[in-house]
């Protein structure tokens, strides 16, 4: 398993651990089920790494900082809008963003 497999297996790990987390503190943040959780987990892994990939965002520590959040905010919260069973108000996906982001920083750095 290559360091990018694993740092992507544990991205989802704590994308998985953010939302359930979130979901169970954050009024009017609904997931229907544990099938949806994952899903939606692995749909907003693959949407930041790919983010990530073609702009870059993680070669500078500005984009995994400020510009690595706001990313964040914007893909949890259009994460509702394809996937079904999945509902976020923007203040929710603030705070998860925030989890997100203070997770991602920890992580090392291997998207180039």
């Amino acid at each position: 398993m290559t360091l990018r497999t694993s740092q992507n297996l544990i991205r989802l790990f704590i994308s998985l651990s953010i939302f359930a987390f979130t979901v169970f503190l954050t009024p009017n943040f609904n997931i229907d089920n544990i099938y949806v959780l994952i899903i939606s987990s692995i749909f907003i892994v693959t949407v930041d790494y790919l983010v990530a990939t073609f702009t870059g965002i993680h070669d500078y520590p500005i984009g995994r900082g400020i510009i690595g959040f706001f990313s964040a905010i914007v893909i949890i919260y259009a994460t509702q809008f394809f996937i079904a069973g999945y509902y976020i108000p923007m203040y929710s996906s603030i705070i998860a963003a925030m989890i997100y982001s203070l997770a991602d920083y920890f992580l090392p750095n291997t998207i180039k």
